[in-house]
């Protein structure tokens, strides 16, 4: 087993959000050659390496920090005022490193007994395509999984996979960890938003995943000891994986906003009108840019509030029951919201010059976009879900 850290050399969460501050003007200045690249620049990854950022989840017995869950969300709000993909790679990283301390004991052997510095990508919606088959202490698998960020940069990932069930029944859900040398990945990442996350598809031929390589989502939705837990007893690895998980992601959309809103003023100061009156003079420029820079402020509280609350709970052992892990999920939503709403209020003020697509300040409007988009953090189901629990037509850990 790799040899862990001590507590001598573990940073805190403090010092990893200082590093990640002081990178905003560098993720800036390589935002758009990332873009072009399609993923993060290799010294980008570096860096983040150096810095522990993948590090942050990860269990101590290999070499991880531990530190409280909610430090990749502010060092991805950090990083993603200069370049979201980058920050969004940062932070999905490491929470995966995170999820992997929740698998039995052999499979994080497998993954990091030779190697602590191994990097796990994830792909947790259903595939397409896909045949799933009891064999001999394990599954036969095939299929497509979409969506897997930052997987050029990793040697294993996380998939879902759908468990086929007699007699028509819904299949029954766990995850699974599979080395990425028995997977292919196509190259199809080419969009409008975090354009540099590579997020690409994983396709599995009838690969064979052992039993000791998989968890049962039913370990995973509450606060109950999970088979990670077992040799890691920080209370990271028992938190509820379902009601937090967009936690490392809407940092992102908070980070990008906040971004954009700080470079709006710089670019705006100096403008005018082609009368020559100057934006920063008038009222409804002063109200847009106070509107979005206070949507961005209360998305980040009310973010870091949860944070605190369910490490508290963690720490203390007191249950993280189903109403507060809806309240979780909704609240990850509206931040993503409040985020939408900055950039919305921010884009007219751009003019004509916002429509060119290597405007940076554009690039943060579509990069908060693209993470609205993801299910976990879009407001129309974050919202739906969480007031049809309170009136009693959905459970409140509906998925």
């Amino acid at each position: 087993m790799a040899t862990a850290t001590t507590a001598s050399n573990t940073p805190t969460a403090a010092e990893m959000i200082a590093r990640a501050s002081g990178m905003l003007a560098t993720m800036r200045a390589r935002a758009a050659k990332a873009e072009e690249l399609r993923h993060i620049p290799d010294e980008t990854h570096r860096d983040f390496i150096e810095a522990g950022f993948y590090r942050m989840l990860q269990p101590a017995r290999y070499g991880g920090f531990e530190l409280d869950y909610g430090t990749q969300t502010e060092v991805s709000v950090e990083l993603a005022q200069g370049c979201a993909s980058s920050g969004w790679i940062a932070s999905i990283t490491a929470c995966h490193a995170w999820i992997a301390g929740m698998f039995p004991v052999e499979a994080q052997e497998h993954i990091w007994g030779d190697d602590s510095g191994t990097l796990i990508a994830s792909a947790f919606q259903p595939p397409s395509d896909y045949r799933i088959e009891r064999a001999t202490k394990g599954w036969r698998v095939s299929g497509r999984w979409h969506f897997s960020s930052g997987v050029g940069l990793c040697q294993w990932t996380i998939l879902g996979m759908p468990v086929p069930q007699p007699d028509g029944k819904p299949p029954e859900r766990m995850i699974a960890v599979v080395p990425l040398n028995e997977a292919q990945v196509d190259d199809v990442w080419f969009v409008s938003g975090l354009a540099a996350t590579g997020s690409n598809d994983i396709v599995l031929r009838d690969v064979f995943v052992p039993d000791e390589h998989t968890v049962e989502y039913k370990y995973l939705q509450d606060d109950s000891p999970t088979p990670g837990s077992a040799v890691n007893p920080h209370h990271i690895f028992r938190l509820p994986l379902f009601g937090v998980f967009s936690y490392n992601l809407v940092g992102t959309a908070i980070g990008s906003a906040k971004g954009m809103v700080d470079m709006a003023v710089d670019h705006l100061k100096p403008r005018t009108t082609a009368g020559r009156v100057r934006l920063a003079t008038l009222q409804s420029v002063h109200l847009r840019i106070a509107r979005a820079a206070s949507s961005v402020d209360a998305a980040r509280t009310i973010i870091q509030r949860n944070c605190d609350e369910f490490n508290r709970m963690g720490r203390a052992g007191e249950p993280i029951g189903p109403d507060y892990r809806a309240r979780y999920r909704r609240d990850a939503g509206y931040a993503s919201l409040l985020s939408l709403e900055a950039v919305e209020d921010i884009f007219p003020l751009l003019g004509g010059g916002g429509l060119a697509s290597n405007n940076p300040i554009q690039r943060h409007w579509r990069d908060t976009h693209a993470v609205g988009q993801h299910i976990a953090c879009n407001w129309d189901v974050a919202g739906s879900t969480y007031g049809a629990a309170r009136l009693g037509v959905l459970p409140p850990d509906q998925i």
